[in-house]
């Protein structure tokens, strides 16, 4: 499979990158490089003085979700790396290869944050926290086990997944947080951080969606992003003390059932449908309703909806 995948097959003739072949993935990898920035353009120095303004919960519960954050981006990194390596097209290869730089910048932006709030002692309590939940470990298996796999459609379905899935209901706390009028340079790096993920989450979508010969079930889909969903719902219940800033469990769970079903439906929309004329809504919203049966946990994570109480 791997010397017909255009997206693996050697590329020893094309020196340069120009002419380009592949226009849609060139100008995926356009629209990221415009939207590159640096740690070094977030300012926290108002953060310092909203800070004098927190109590000790909320502290703590912000230490909780950069600790998270940070850990889930460990993991993303590696991954990448992993799906990269794989990559033999240039086009696709330039996007990659920045969507790495990011993550690194993304990974000193909240370090930087992390840092300028907590002592030693505090940052390396809440990582010691992290690793003994058993979602921690659960997480790093799930990673291994998907990058591992001999499938490369399954890889590329993992990216999108952990991009769309794992540190989303981190990102919905601080979002709550930005609500709230606090933390401003913390918030500024959450929006940044927030649109690089779409835009490598599109990207694990567009290929796997575009430029893929392999065929791939829905039910392994369905696979994929279910239990990365169930990991993330086992860090929102057993390790963010949402009750600290008074934001509802089941608010979370749903914005984040919410965000698989949207990835569900963008992976198999437009794949193995074979005439134009099939009315491709329904089927999406047929197989959209069929993974929800599924996946679901409890009747309270059936309905979902883009309203929350976020």
């Amino acid at each position: 499979m791997s010397k017909q995948e255009p997206l693996l097959r050697d590329n020893k003739d094309r020196f340069v990158i120009f002419p380009v072949k592949h226009n849609d993935i060139w100008d995926a990898y356009k629209a990221i490089e415009a939207n590159f920035w640096t740690a070094g353009q977030i300012d926290i120095q108002k953060d310092l003085l909203s800070w004098e303004e927190l109590n000790g919960e909320k502290r703590l519960f912000l230490n909780k979700v950069l600790g998270l954050i940070l850990s889930a981006e460990r993991n993303l990194s590696s991954l990448t790396k992993k799906i990269s390596n794989k990559i033999n097209l240039p086009e696709a290869r330039s996007f990659l290869d920045l969507q790495l730089v990011m993550e690194n910048t993304h990974t000193e932006a909240y370090s930087m944050c992390l840092n300028s709030f907590f002592n030693t002692t505090q940052q390396e309590n809440v990582f010691k926290d992290i690793q003994k939940i058993p979602a921690t470990s659960a997480r790093e298996e799930w990673i291994k086990k998907w990058t591992n796999s001999n499938s490369f459609a399954e890889k590329l379905v993992a990216l999108a997944t952990a991009k769309s899935i794992f540190s989303y209901s981190s990102f919905a706390t601080i979002f709550w947080i930005k609500n709230c009028g606090l933390i401003p340079g913390l918030c500024f790096t959450y929006e940044l951080i927030y649109r690089d993920k779409a835009l490598h989450r599109d990207f694990a979508v567009q290929l796997f969606r575009d430029h893929l010969l392999e065929e791939i079930s829905d039910k392994k889909i369905q696979q994929i992003i279910g239990e990365a969903v169930a990991i993330e719902k086992e860090f929102i219940a057993d390790f963010l003390p949402l009750d600290l800033i008074d934001l509802k469990i089941k608010s979370l769970t749903e914005y984040l059932e919410y965000e698989s079903k949207r990835l569900f439906t963008d992976l198999i929309l437009n794949r193995n449908l074979k005439e134009e004329n099939i009315a491709k809504e329904n089927l999406v919203n047929k197989r959209a309703q069929d993974y929800s049966q599924i996946n679901k946990t409890d009747k309270e994570f059936n309905k979902i909806s883009k309203k929350t109480d976020l």
